[in-house]
């Protein structure tokens, strides 16, 4: 019998072979993953900021430490809103999430003190389409619900006129409309979680 006909060989060195590459493979992506934990953390904690003071419509150096000074300085936390207190006056800052067609869409929604009224608006994530409904972290397309109120009605693409009308983004309509549903409700959300209404 030869060596590579014996049982070793043919049934046990592939098993623990197999189970060894599992086993490093595991150790190597673990140590990987507990070694950037702390930096993906406090990236996580600086892109929540930033989508705060963006809803917030306050201006900062786009640098981590701009973010923090800008948030520690200007932003207070309450139960589940933030006020941020900049030179245009105060504005509430509430978190919003809801369906899109892939998954959750969580964004920062900024009003002005009549909490109707959008001061700004931030996209914290989103699973859509990338080219078409990821287009929603756009710049133009957040800053285009700044100084309108709900509810909005969509329009195509570079055509809103009215106060009341925003641009859905072209071969997004889904996403579109789900983004719509979900800002829709935000000035009622407001209403009830800073207000108690």
């Amino acid at each position: 019998m030869k060596k590579k006909d014996t049982f070793y060989h043919k049934r046990l060195y592939p098993l623990v072979f197999m189970v060894s590459t599992t086993v490093f493979c595991i150790l190597v992506t673990s140590g990987l993953y507990l070694t950037t934990l702390d930096k993906a953390e406090a990236n996580e904690l600086s892109f929540t900021r930033r989508a705060i003071l963006d809803a917030g419509g306050l201006q900062y150096e786009n640098t981590t430490a701009g973010i923090e000074k800008t948030y520690t300085d200007s932003i207070e936390v309450e139960k589940g809103y933030y006020i941020a207190n900049g030179t245009e006056g105060k504005r509430f800052i509430i978190p919003v999430q809801g369906p899109g067609l892939w998954g959750t869409i969580a964004i920062m929604v900024g009003f002005e003190e009549d909490l109707k009224t959008f001061a700004g608006l931030a996209i914290v994530s989103q699973n859509e389409t990338p080219g078409l409904g990821a287009r929603i972290e756009e710049p133009w397309f957040t800053a285009q619900f700044k100084g309108k109120q709900p509810p909005f009605t969509l329009v195509e693409e570079g055509t809103s006129a009215l106060a009341n009308e925003v641009d859905a983004i072209t071969g997004a309509t889904r996403t579109s409309e789900y983004f719509r549903n979900l800002v829709n409700r935000s000035a009622a959300d407001a209403q009830r979680i800073i207000r108690g209404e």
